[in-house]
């Protein structure tokens, strides 16, 4: 593959603006980087897709410890400003990882199976929701005294990414429809806590958030879809997901689920529910 930086009359193309968020290690400089790209992409300022390979890993700040899932701290007591901070610590952490995701999947996966123009579109657009969601969070972080990097984090979704390097429809189940579903059903219960501890302002701020991250999950389903019906012959969706997941992703899927999210999103239950019965039954 060519990693060549711009297209044949010489400007800039996406995928290499892609690799190079990727290879951002500061978080702010990446979500503001992310941001400008997105936005030369939509006014039309980039218009070549490009062609390059992407780092297996993105950069991270050297500034936030990461740890093991299983060894991150107990994140204080409920309501308590310490436990807010940690809270939104670990969605400033999400949010950033979710722009790396956004750009690998453009990189590593649309040129070599030839996606269209809207593929690119809708996870430019992504990009730019996690990055402005990403500095929303980190902002607000700020407003209550502390920092990324305050505290460690996990690095579990990329973790899951590195599994799906090879295989697109893996990629998009695990990580735009199981983990990103995921978030649907456990933010309103974030956004609870953040309201019963007297914090509006973080609440109302996940209520934004939550109504862009639906429209994220549709586009997963949307391209998980519209891929399987590229295969000669063409699979069965629904039951390509059911069949892809258990590979790739350990652990059940957990209820209760935000069945009225996903429906917003286009995930009925026939996608989820029989994954939780194969997983009860294993």
């Amino acid at each position: 593959v060519s990693t060549q930086s711009t297209g044949d009359s010489g400007e800039a193309n996406l995928i290499q603006c892609a690799i190079n968020v990727l290879n951002t290690s500061d978080a702010t400089e990446k979500a503001q980087l992310s941001l400008e790209v997105c936005s030369s992409w939509q006014n039309k300022k980039i218009e070549t897709i490009g062609t390059g390979k992407p780092p297996d890993k993105p950069a991270r700040p050297d500034y936030v410890k990461i740890l093991k899932p299983r060894d991150m701290p107990n994140r204080g007591k409920a309501g308590s400003l310490e436990m807010r901070k940690a809270m939104l610590h670990a969605l400033v952490h999400i949010e950033s990882v979710a722009i790396d995701l956004s750009w690998d999947i453009i990189a590593r996966f649309g040129p070599s199976n030839n996606m269209p123009k809207e593929f690119y579109d809708d996870w430019v657009k992504i990009a730019q929701d996690e990055a402005r969601h990403h500095t929303l969070l980190h902002n607000r972080l700020k407003e209550l005294g502390g920092k990324y990097g305050d505290l460690p984090a996990h690095e579990g979704l990329w973790e899951s990414a590195t599994a799906t390097a090879e295989n697109f429809l893996a990629r998009l189940a695990i990580e735009h429809m199981v983990h990103e579903a995921r978030g649907l059903d456990i933010t309103p219960t974030t956004i609870a806590r953040f309201r019963s501890s007297g914090d509006k302002q973080t609440a109302d701020l996940l209520e934004i958030i939550l109504q862009d991250e639906i429209t994220h999950v549709t586009a997963g389903l949307k391209w998980f879809t519209y891929q399987c019906k590229k295969q000669d012959p063409p699979l069965d969706p629904v039951k390509t997901f059911i069949e892809t997941v258990p590979k790739y992703f350990r652990g059940p899927l957990k209820p209760p689920f935000n069945d009225k999210a996903r429906e917003q999103a286009g995930m009925t239950s026939d996608w989820y529910l029989p994954l939780v019965k194969s997983k009860e039954q294993k």
